[in-house]
């Protein structure tokens, strides 16, 4: 699953996976930092351009990328940015800022119950 907010609406779009955010999330929008991406588990993902995006005098093509975990410092965890969302584009549960929240937090302590056992 990726997460993806639309930065100028504040909205946050939920993926099955990379391949549906990548062909969703135009590449001159990803590099003008229009959209900002997470994984599944709420850690900053980054846009690796492998075909540049092209600017012609009459014409623009979006170029390819694929998501890779983000530098420190790049931009926040999604659960600080849920802060900022406005509305989610999902499908239930996943549909409100209320249940990603859940979802993240639930993950999270369920991996460090996890820890100690193993």
């Amino acid at each position: 699953m990726i997460f993806a907010i639309e930065t100028e609406e504040q909205t946050l779009h939920v993926f099955v996976n990379e391949n549906a955010a990548v062909a969703y999330c135009e590449g001159l929008d990803v590099e003008a930092e229009i959209w900002q991406f997470w994984n599944a588990e709420g850690s900053p993902l980054a846009p690796e351009f492998t075909v540049p995006n092209k600017r012609e005098v009459f014409t623009v093509q979006n170029g390819k990328y694929h998501l890779v975990k983000a530098t420190d410092n790049h931009h926040s965890s999604l659960l600080e940015a849920l802060e900022h969302v406005a509305a989610v584009e999902g499908l239930p549960p996943l549909n409100t800022v209320a249940a990603i929240r859940q979802c993240l937090t639930h993950h999270s302590s369920g991996t460090a119950k996890a820890s100690p056992s193993s």
